[in-house]
């Protein structure tokens, strides 16, 4: 007889048991379908195509075309010299080698054509038409080459003025008992500009899985700074031989403080040749004619007094 008793206590715990799970189920799947009911519906393929800009839709695709055509036609050679100069600009407006090749190219088109226009409707004098001609014509081919060495010149002159601030906030975080890696992602979190871009990018390629060296040396490729460069062969060389990282980053710290203070008393140097020229030819005529002119007027009129 107890025996009969607790199968039926067991039996009736099972079925509640049962219920329970169905409910809490059938509760779950009502409300997985009330949601369903509720959501939003996504929108038509054609509809978000629509929703963007004219340029997005027609322009970009089209000129994707054009340039993977031309990277398929154009030298291999010529193709990776656009890439490294790209590279060292930090690839402005998102050009890629093609894309910068396609706009070489319709900017001397366009250059031949003005130069064209020039010659053919004698906008200018005759001595001067043949001068402008081949000047726009060369202006076109090489402005677009022009502009990105700018930009790559002004990113390298941020990049050498960054580096020894850097540097010295890589010592303090080392020597406060930071790891390398840490230490400059520290530093990425806290500070900005292209020298910590290009930290970030060789930190990324780290994570990868790239070589440690392999990453440095292409960040220092990348840039080409001659006082990145040695600092990140110096670095590539302590992580070879086991040194110390903390005393590296002292030492190339104290030398390009050094570096530094002798580029700063260079360019104060230069300061009174650069003045030369302006002030023999703009502020020296200006100072003539404000302080002779009065009496250059008086001796005319005296002059002429003593005449008649």
């Amino acid at each position: 007889m107890p025996f009969v008793i607790a199968g039926i206590v067991f039996a009736l715990l099972v079925a509640i048991g049962f219920a329970i799970g169905t409910s809490i189920d059938s509760s779950a799947h009502i409300r997985q379908l009330q949601q369903m009911r509720t959501a939003p519906e996504p929108e038509p393929i054609l509809t978000t195509e629509l929703a963007k800009p004219w340029g997005h839709r027609i322009v970009v695709p089209m000129l994707e075309r054009v340039s993977s055509v031309i990277g398929k036609l154009a030298p291999s050679s010529l193709l990776q010299t656009n890439r490294q100069r790209l590279q060292q600009a930090a690839h402005p407006w998102g050009l890629t080698s093609e894309i910068f090749l396609m706009v070489r190219m319709l900017s001397t088109l366009m250059g031949i054509a003005m130069a064209g226009m020039i010659v053919l409707r004698g906008l200018l004098p005759a001595n001067i038409t043949w001068l402008a001609a081949i000047a726009t014509a060369s202006g076109g081919l090489l402005a677009p080459g022009w502009l990105v060495d700018r930009i790559a010149q002004k990113r390298r002159r941020e990049i050498r003025k960054d580096l020894p601030n850097v540097i010295d906030l890589l010592v303090v975080s080392v020597e406060a008992g930071l790891g390398l890696d840490a230490a400059i992602s520290e530093i990425i979190e806290r500070e900005s500009g292209p020298l910590i871009d290009e930290f970030d990018q060789a930190l990324a390629e780290i994570r990868l899985g790239k070589q440690r060296q392999d990453a440095w040396r292409n960040l220092a490729q990348r840039t080409q700074v001659n006082d990145l460069s040695a600092f990140m062969a110096a670095i590539c060389q302590a992580e070879e031989l086991g040194s110390s990282i903390s005393r590296v980053l002292r030492t190339h710290s104290d030398t390009l403080r050094i570096k530094r203070k002798i580029r700063v008393r260079e360019l104060a140097n230069q300061i009174p040749v650069k003045m030369l020229f302006p002030l023999v030819f703009c502020i020296f005529p200006s100072m003539f004619v404000v302080i002779l002119g009065p009496g250059a007027i008086t001796i005319m009129h005296t002059m002429g007094g003593m005449g008649k």
